[in-house]
C-alpha cells in the first residue's frame, strides 16, 4: 500500500498527466473531452518564448490523435470529437507504472514518490530573484528518467523511454526557471503541480494574455 493521498474529481483520474490535469483545474482545457485543435493551442500557448509555435502545434495534435487508442475506429472517432483527457488511463500512451508513480492507478498522489525527486535534485540560483533552490536540470531529470526506466526491469516497454522525453523534459520548457545553471525546474513549484493541480502564475500569466 502507497502513502497516496488526495482525491481527484471530475474525471481526473482517469488523467495521468500532472500539467493536464492543472489546465483542466485552471479551466483552459475540459475536463472530459477536448478538440484536437483546443488541446494543441492551449498547449503551444503554454511555452515561453523563443519556442516556435508551430512545431507544438503539430507534435500535440499528433500525440492526442493517438492517446485513446490506435484502432482506425478510435482514431476517427478522436479526430472528429476530440481526445478524451478522462480516459488516458489505459490508453497506448499510459506507461502504466513505469515513470515517477506520482499519481496512482485511481490518480491519487504518492507522497513517497513525490519525496523522491529529491534524490535527483541539484541547487540552482534563480537567475531573477538570486535565490538558491532544489530543482531538475535536463542533466537531473534525465537521471531520474534512466532510473524510473530501470526499476520498472521486466514490466517496461522499449518506447516507455521514449515517452519520457515527452513529459518531464517537455514541463522544462514550459516551466522551467532561468538560473545560473541552466533552466531548471523548482521542486516546490513541481510539488504545487502534483498536489494542488496548479501552474505557476508566469505559465497561467501565458495562457491567459493569448
Amino acid at each position: 500500500m502507497n502513502s497516496a493521498t488526495g482525491q481527484p474529481g471530475g474525471g481526473l483520474a482517469g488523467n495521468p498527466c500532472p500539467f493536464l490535469r492543472a489546465l483542466a483545474e485552471d479551466g483552459a482545457v475540459p475536463r472530459d473531452r477536448v478538440s484536437l485543435r483546443q488541446v494543441s493551442s492551449v498547449v503551444a500557448d503554454a511555452f515561453a518564448p523563443p519556442v516556435s509555435r508551430t512545431p507544438v502545434l503539430l507534435q500535440v495534435f499528433g500525440i492526442g490523435l493517438i492517446a485513446n487508442g490506435l484502432a482506425p475506429r478510435s482514431l476517427w472517432r478522436t479526430l472528429r470529437d476530440g481526445v478524451r483527457l478522462d480516459a488516458l488511463r489505459g490508453g497506448p500512451l499510459d506507461k502504466k507504472g513505469v515513470g515517477s508513480r506520482v499519481l496512482d492507478q485511481q490518480g491519487r498522489v504518492d507522497e513517497h514518490q513525490l519525496d523522491r525527486f529529491d534524490e535527483f535534485a541539484a541547487d540552482f540560483h534563480d537567475a531573477r530573484t538570486g535565490v538558491t533552490e532544489s530543482g531538475l536540470g535536463i542533466a537531473q531529470l534525465r537521471t531520474m528518467m534512466d532510473a524510473n526506466f530501470a526499476r520498472a526491469a521486466g514490466r517496461r516497454r522499449r518506447i516507455d523511454r521514449r515517452l519520457m522525453e515527452s513529459e518531464w523534459p517537455v514541463l522544462l520548457a514550459v516551466m522551467g526557471k532561468p538560473s545560473t545553471e541552466g533552466t531548471y525546474l523548482s521542486l516546490t513549484e513541481i510539488r504545487t503541480l502534483v498536489t494542488d493541480r496548479r501552474l505557476p502564475e508566469r505559465v497561467t500569466g501565458r495562457l491567459k494574455s493569448r
